[in-house]
């Protein structure tokens, strides 16, 4: 987790200029106005969500829902702004795919204030790992969200927002605004590793 620092993120966003072309732009407000109209999660709401979350990803979602009663209960939670422990992360992760990438972004549509999007591309940002071995990883999720909320917190972090932000017509959270930079930087990266 050593790579996720203030300091480079503010140098990766000095390097990039995405907007022009960034669609996920519009998708990602009208996703977060859908998962935000949902007052109170029901059964429903489970199927949903999951075909929702994996609508955007090239995995063809598996619903579990023998723990649903459980489940409801910690979505609830989280909809409420409450942070989840291992325990309940673990839950969410059983009943969609027993993925946390997609964990994380369904409990990322329902609190975007709390819980970030956590993907292949971010994971190899901040370890370093050219697999996606650890992915999964629950712990490694949880301080991922730690160090979001610290980075966030530090001196000089407002102007790395402000640079994102200005390209948004809706409030964006931090988690939002550092998802961007490491998953372009990253996704730069990638293209210049595979060209060289």
């Amino acid at each position: 987790m050593d790579e996720l620092t203030l300091e480079r993120l503010e140098k990766d966003v000095r390097e990039f200029d995405v907007f022009s072309s960034y669609v996920y732009k519009r998708t990602y407000n009208e996703l977060l106005f859908f998962f935000q109209q949902v007052k109170v999660i029901e059964e429903s709401h489970l199927i949903l969500f999951a075909q929702i979350i994996y609508g955007s990803m090239p995995t063809m979602v598996n619903i579990n829902l023998d723990n649903k009663d459980k489940l409801l209960t910690v979505l609830s939670k989280v909809q409420e702004g409450g942070e989840l422990n291992f325990d309940e992360i673990k839950i969410v992760k059983e009943y969609i795919n027993n993925s946390l990438v997609g964990t994380s972004k369904l409990l990322h549509f329902l609190n975007p204030k709390v819980y970030a999007i956590w993907d292949s591309r971010i994971h190899r940002y901040i370890t370093g790992k050219s697999s996606s071995y650890g992915i999964g990883d629950i712990k490694t999720y949880i301080v991922y969200l730690e160090k979001i909320k610290y980075i966030s917190s530090q001196d000089g972090y407002n102007k790395i927002h402000e640079k994102i932000a200005k390209h948004f017509d809706y409030d964006i959270q931090p988690s939002r605004v550092m998802e961007i930079i490491m998953f372009q930087t990253d996704k730069t990266s990638s293209v210049s590793r595979f060209l060289s």
